[in-house]
């Protein structure tokens, strides 16, 4: 899963994505919906009447199938139809061996791929390659982190070769060493602070609660909270010389788990690859599709708008950090800072302690080529409009959580789907696969794809189901708006990102029966053909509305006094939000209405579909959120961290910056007002698309 890392134990914002995960780079195309192993956020109208019309009968939009001489819903057909031998032998095989983007292995993934979905009957099946830049390790000259004395004598090394193997399979010469994609290349000398999560908060408090300077020291940080990203640019933000990230027990392994190989736990020299880029796509054509001949930037100007960090970073286990934190002498850490090494967890290294630390990244970026598959099963009723399902198939090393459960799920979909065109079955809307490449470095495949297609994909995609991961946590489905979903148990997934990511541990502690993967095969696979199938599209616009009242409340709670005290009123969005409100309910009841009439015109079906897609692209804003890649006013990741998803992120990010000055940026109110502007007229857009004339008026 791209650009993410994860902190396991129940800290997560959801199971296996970041918010809408691989969804952001549709953020001006797609109504989104992601699908996820504990969370579901689409209001589906489960169990509502299938629509006939004038011209085109139900079985037209092929919610049915034939199957024995028999009639019956697509969506019981395929409660026998996934099976669990078939997930755990498509996981076994995509196992095998490590498939980094760019390699061969992860190529040759793409082209069994392919062949596949050929063999099952898809109707239009492609390989599609772009050339984009990647980072990797220096095998001949790896990485090194080193404690030395006063005198300069080395007194602890850390493993930055690799990962020590623990189980059959793992001491793999392709294994990628221990690395960050696209850190900085170079070295630092000098003494240590530790800046806990390396959050904006975490460093606004060493600076402004602590008055320290961190100009030139080398900060070690732990994962978890935020992006990896984030932090990196946030350390060199604050002067930092480089960055150690560390995966802390507290997180991994606490206290009374067992680890890898003899439990789920990370083990001490276990560590989390993953990159650091910042933008999503290839780094050198940001916007465009990296087709041969488009211009590319150099490196170092993606480097110096911040792209990319220019200082070194290196992961590494908690049994290296000990060796590092323990140099901490001076500044107790706050509790919520205190992690489970064997230690008292302090702040700075004074000047007390002569050692220093020495890093060294040799990391170097390559062009090289990616492969998505994308494969397609046109409807017979809307062919030109998509129901888009993708999972990525690169890994850092075996993936066998991230993203190869996901794939292994979708292949056995695809299977299902193959059958499904062996009995003569169509949906009426088309159905489209993809199996993205280089999505670990930054959403890379999927975003090149979109941003080839875009005019095509933009009117025309109705939404994107995305599962990278779908077994992973210790978590409990308690209520899903899918009656056909179980409740479902996972464990804990503490390996991500390391070399023990593998098949033993998903057969051994993530899903030995590989049952859950068959539910969420079965909740991906039924979400998929409700879109296809139903003529009206089955959204609630009700749900939209809730939402918005939700976060509407919660932003006025937590930034009322700062905006009152600057004469800054938010009753104009609470007004444009009130007629939001009261134009989803008199929508929800043409929808209604339009259930009730076995009747109804393909003129009418699509100006009421129009409006439910056009409803989620009302609030994108064309020319992007302030500084940003993302368009949409309403929900886009945080600026500070990119894992987390921002509500109303053009405004607050406005006020963030209105509220910790810079001496070269002053505080800037008034972008406060044109922000909150932004936010009330597009929620008047939203209003006005569901509020337009048009049914009444049909001959």
């Amino acid at each position: 899963m791209s650009n993410e890392e994860i902190t396991p134990l129940f800290k997560r914002e959801s199971s296996g994505l970041r918010p809408y995960s691989d969804v952001y780079f549709l953020y001006a195309t797609l109504a989104v919906v992601t699908v996820s192993a504990v969370a579901f956020s689409v209001g589906l109208l489960v169990g509502k009447s299938v629509f006939t019309t004038k011209s085109s009968s139900q079985a037209a939009w092929g919610a049915n199938v034939v199957d024995g001489g028999t009639s019956v819903p697509v969506i019981s057909w395929i409660d026998e139809q996934l099976l669990t031998t078939n997930i755990r032998n498509n996981l076994q095989s995509l196992t095998i061996l490590p498939h980094i983007a760019g390699s061969p292995q992860n190529m040759k993934l793409a082209q069994d791929i392919y062949t596949q979905w050929v063999n099952y009957g898809f109707d239009n099946v492609q390989l599609v390659n772009y050339s984009v830049l990647l980072s990797y390790p220096n095998t001949s000259n790896p990485n090194v982190l080193l404690l030395k004395n006063a005198t300069g004598d080395t007194i602890y090394s850390a493993h930055t070769a690799q990962e020590t193997p623990l189980t059959p399979g793992e001491n793999d010469s392709t294994v990628a060493m221990p690395f960050n994609a696209y850190s900085g290349s170079g070295s630092a000398t000098g003494r240590l602070v530790y800046v806990n999560y390396a959050t904006i908060d975490d460093f606004l408090y060493l600076t402004t609660n602590l008055s320290l300077n961190l100009t030139g020291r080398i900060c070690i940080a732990r994962y978890g909270a935020i992006y990896r990203g984030d932090k990196a640019h946030l350390a060199q933000t604050y002067g930092c010389s480089a960055l150690i990230i560390y995966s802390d027990p507290k997180d991994y392994a606490p206290s009374g788990t067992l680890v890898y190989p003899n439990g789920p736990s990370l083990p001490p020299y276990g560590l989390q690859r993953g990159s650091l880029l910042e933008p999503e796509g290839d780094p050198l054509t940001n916007g465009v599709p990296s087709l041969d001949g488009v211009f590319r930037e150099s490196y170092s100007s993606v480097m110096a708008s911040g792209g990319v960090p220019s200082i070194p970073v290196q992961p590494i286990g908690y049994g290296d950090a000990i060796y590092f934190m323990s140099q901490l002498d001076s500044i107790s850490a706050p509790n919520s800072w205190t992690g489970a090494l064997d230690l008292i967890y302090c702040i700075w290294q004074s000047d007390n302690n002569a050692n220093q630390t020495f890093i060294q990244v040799n990391n170097y970026q390559e062009q090289r080529t990616i492969y998505d598959v994308i494969g397609t099963i046109y409807g017979q009723v809307e062919p030109d409009q998509m129901v888009i399902l993708g999972n990525h198939r690169d890994a850092w090393v075996f993936g066998a959580v991230d993203p190869n459960s996901g794939t292994a799920v979708l292949q056995e979909m695809a299977r299902a789907f193959g059958t499904l065109r062996t009995k003569g079955w169509r949906p009426g809307r088309s159905i489209v696969l993809c199996s993205w490449d280089a999505e670990e470095y930054g959403l890379i495949g999927s975003t090149e794809w979109v941003e080839e297609r875009q005019k095509v994909i933009g009117p025309n995609a109705v939404a994107y189901l995305n599962v990278d991961i779908a077994v992973e946590g210790v978590e409990l489905i308690e209520r899903l708006p899918l009656s056909f979903i179980l409740k479902v148990n996972t464990t804990s997934y503490a390996v991500y990102h390391s070399v023990h990511d593998n098949f033993y541990w998903m057969s051994n502690f993530g899903d030995p029966s590989f049952t859950h993967h068959q539910a969420m095969g079965l909740m991906w696979f039924k979400t998929a053909i409700l879109l296809a199938t139903t003529p009206v599209l089955p959204y609630d616009p009700r749900d939209y509305a809730i939402s918005l009242q939700n976060i509407f409340a919660s932003f006025v709670q937590q930034y009322s006094d700062v905006l009152q005290n600057q004469n800054i009123s938010m009753e104009y969005i609470a007004d444009e939000l009130e007629q939001f409100v009261t134009a989803s309910v008199t929508f929800w009841n043409q929808l209604q209405t339009a259930a009730s009439n076995t009747s109804i015109s393909e003129r009418a079906l699509r100006i009421l579909n129009n409006k439910l897609m056009n409803l989620e692209r009302a609030f994108i804003i064309p020319e992007g959120l302030p500084g940003r890649q993302f368009k949409h006013v309403i929900f886009a990741p945080s600026s500070v961290n990119s894992y987390a998803s921002a509500t109303f992120p053009g405004l607050s990010d406005a006020i963030f910056s209105a509220l910790h000055p810079t001496p070269s940026v002053p505080p800037d109110w008034d972008e406060v007002r044109r922000q909150s502007d932004a936010v009330r007229v597009h929620i008047r857009y939203a209003t006005q698309v569901m509020t337009q004339p048009g049914l009444e008026y049909l001959i």
